[in-house]
């Protein structure tokens, strides 16, 4: 990874305003943990093509990673006014809001999300832990068994799944 990243600065040295290269760039370093310098190289491919989904998508990831979940709605939210019907942005908005609290906006996300694609698996996942925050724990158990239908192997599906057939199987006694 040091050498693409050699490489993308030499890249850059030669074409700066190459926004592609800048978002490579920060892929490569976020991917080694350099969240600041990931950041920086995101908002640069977006200073030079700012509908570009995949940078916005990136610094909505670091941004989420570093803590400022404003930051990272606001670069999801820019995702969606211009490319509406993506499930995958629907469900990382989702997973935002959730963490910044927001639980009745993340779940309208996340049957958004399930709207547009209905074998998303991860959302289906998503919704199912939303709902047994609130719960409703026969309908987070519904959203479990559909996301381990559609992914069976996704551990933390079955995980979740087992826990709150334990509980319903206590709150039925």
């Amino acid at each position: 990874m040091d050498e693409a990243i050699v490489q993308l600065r030499q890249t850059l040295k030669l074409r700066p305003r190459y926004a592609v290269a800048h978002y490579n760039l920060g892929v490569a370093l976020q991917e080694q943990g350099h969240f600041d310098e990931a950041i920086a190289q995101y908002q640069e491919a977006l200073s030079l093509k700012p509908r570009y989904a995949d940078a916005h998508c990136n610094l909505g990831l670091a941004l989420q990673r570093k803590g400022d979940l404003d930051g990272a709605i606001a670069q999801f939210q820019a995702i969606l006014n211009f490319q509406p019907n993506s499930p995958e942005v629907c469900n990382k908005l989702g997973v935002v809001l959730e963490q910044k609290g927001q639980l009745d906006d993340a779940i309208r996300l996340y049957f958004a999300a399930l709207k547009l694609n209905p074998d998303y698996a991860r959302a289906h996942f998503n919704l199912g832990l939303a709902l047994a925050r609130k719960g409703q724990v026969d309908q987070a158990i519904d959203e479990l068994e559909q996301t381990l239908k559609l992914d069976p192997g996704y551990a933390p599906a079955q995980t979740n799944l087992t826990r709150l057939l334990d509980i319903k199987r206590g709150l039925d006694k």
